[in-house]
This record gives C-alpha cells, sequence and structure tokens, in this order.
C-alpha cells in the first residue's frame, strides 16, 4: 500500500506551524497545505522551504483572519472588522439544504463567486511570493459551496494547479474514511477520542487497495487556536498519532510506502 499522509492548516498559528514540523520531522506526515493569509504564514513558509521529500501545497482559506485581498473589493467575505466571517456564523445563518460529499448547498449560496474568485487568485499569488513556486496541490479549507468549487477549480485551471480531490480522484487513491471527527465536535469528545487506536484500525481496512489518503490536523494547543477553530485538542491528538511508534510499526510492518502528491 501506498500512503499519503496529509497534515492541514499549515501556518494557521505558530503551534500548528510548529506541530506539523514535528509530524514531519519525528513522523509520518509528508503533505500539508500552506495557510497564506495568517500572521503566522510566512515563518511557516520560511521554516519549511529547505525540507526534502515533502510536498506543500495550499489550503485556501476563507474563515479565519484576515483576506489578501482589499476587504472593499469583497464585502460578503468579511465581518465588521474586517476579518474573514466564520464557518460557524455561516453554517448558524445560512438554511443548509444538502450536501453531497464535501459540497454544501445552501438555500442561497453565502460566498459570492465573483468575490471568492478574486480572494483565492490573490491567495495563491501569495503563496508563489512566499515560497518562491507554485503549490504542490491546491486544497479547500473547511466550507465548500458550489462557487467556492467552482472558483477554486477556475484559478486551479488559469494557474495550471493540481487540485487536491481531483489528483486522488484521478489516480484511484482511496480517501480514509474519518468517522471519529463529527460535527460539532466538543472538547470533551476531542479530548476522549483515541486517533492512534482508530487510526491503526482504519488503515488495517485498506491494506488490500493500492493507493490510500488520509488527512489530519497535527498542532500543538494553545489559546490563540480557540477564537479561530473549533479544531482545538484533537490537533493534539493527531499529532500524537502522526508521530506514535505504533504508527510507524504499522508502517514498517505491512510495507506501507509514504507518498506525496508528486508521486500521484
Amino acid at each position: 500500500m501506498k500512503l499519503l499522509f496529509q497534515s492541514d492548516d499549515y501556518g494557521f498559528t505558530d503551534s500548528i506551524t510548529y506541530g506539523i514540523l514535528k509530524a514531519i520531522n519525528q513522523g509520518v506526515v509528508r503533505n500539508t497545505g500552506l495557510f497564506v493569509n495568517m500572521p503566522s504564514s510566512e515563518n511557516a513558509a520560511n521554516e519549511i522551504k529547505g525540507l526534502k521529500g515533502i510536498c506543500v501545497g495550499q489550503d485556501i482559506n476563507l474563515v479565519a483572519g484576515k483576506p489578501i485581498s482589499d476587504p472593499n473589493i469583497i464585502p460578503s467575505l468579511v465581518d465588521e472588522e474586517g476579518n474573514f466571517i466564520s464557518s460557524v456564523r455561516r453554517m448558524n445563518e445560512g438554511k443548509l439544504i444538502k450536501k453531497e460529499g464535501n459540497i454544501l448547498y445552501f438555500e442561497s449560496d453565502p460566498y459570492v463567486y465573483e468575490e471568492v474568485l478574486i480572494e483565492i487568485e490573490n491567495q495563491v499569488l501569495k503563496f508563489i511570493e512566499l515560497m518562491g513556486r507554485k503549490p504542490g496541490y491546491f486544497h479547500g479549507h473547511s466550507l465548500s459551496t458550489p462557487n467556492t468549487k467552482r472558483a477554486m477549480e477556475e484559478v486551479a485551471k488559469k494557474y495550471d494547479l493540481r487540485l487536491s480531490y481531483k489528483v486522488t480522484q484521478e489516480s484511484g487513491a482511496q480517501r480514509v474514511a474519518v468517522d471519529w471527527n463529527p460535527k460539532p465536535f466538543s472538547f470533551e469528545a476531542q479530548m476522549a477520542t483515541d486517533v492512534e487506536s482508530k487510526l491503526i484500525n482504519a488503515l488495517q481496512k485498506y491494506l488490500s487497495y493500492d493507493k490510500v489518503s488520509y488527512i489530519c490536523h497535527c498542532g500543538y494547543l494553545e489559546e490563540e487556536l480557540f477564537p479561530l477553530s473549533t479544531y482545538t485538542a484533537i490537533r493534539m491528538k493527531d499529532l500524537a498519532a502522526a508521530t506514535s511508534r505504533k504508527i510507524k510499526e504499522f508502517i514498517t510492518n505491512n510495507n506501507v510506502e509514504l507518498i506525496t502528491y508528486e508521486d500521484l
């Protein structure tokens, strides 16, 4: 089995940045997506530039921090203080009709296509500025709607970027079903989740497949994260699993090969 082990949200905060770096240097993470609009983004980019064998992609962020674009030209994406409107607020204020895969269908799409297109393109240009190259893959963060999906595809086409979901689909890679991260996901429930054992049990079921992808959210935990994300304690659990002896032994004993998007 070839395993694409991915940890999202690199550069979200310093604690997440250094948690993911530990998961790379001392663990099994080989793919991570950079946030480019956060105070930690520039340092995160500098920390990872020299690492070999790691695919650094881009996580497009429309729900936390401030936009790259002038807020005045993307008014529907930001609140009164010029910060992105959070996913929690979007879910509370919108009327969700259905969900197909990762795409959420609201009675009225909360994301204005033209504004999303502007911000996504500016985030790509910021990635190129920070990293000196295009992202190794292109990935959405948090909420996805028909308008965000359409804008992602348009920017990917313009800049010849590899959309993560298309890469895995076209390569035949199976996505590990992570059924231990419900929404909503209380702090107490996150603390009680044994990611290590759940992941080993899940991977065991995929050993007969040629290619498998697994996405987690490694990180340390600090107060700065709580206003920005509902994923808090689970990041510590993901980090513990990604660096655990048992996971490494499972990979070795089952001849699992760790791969990146560049191998697909």
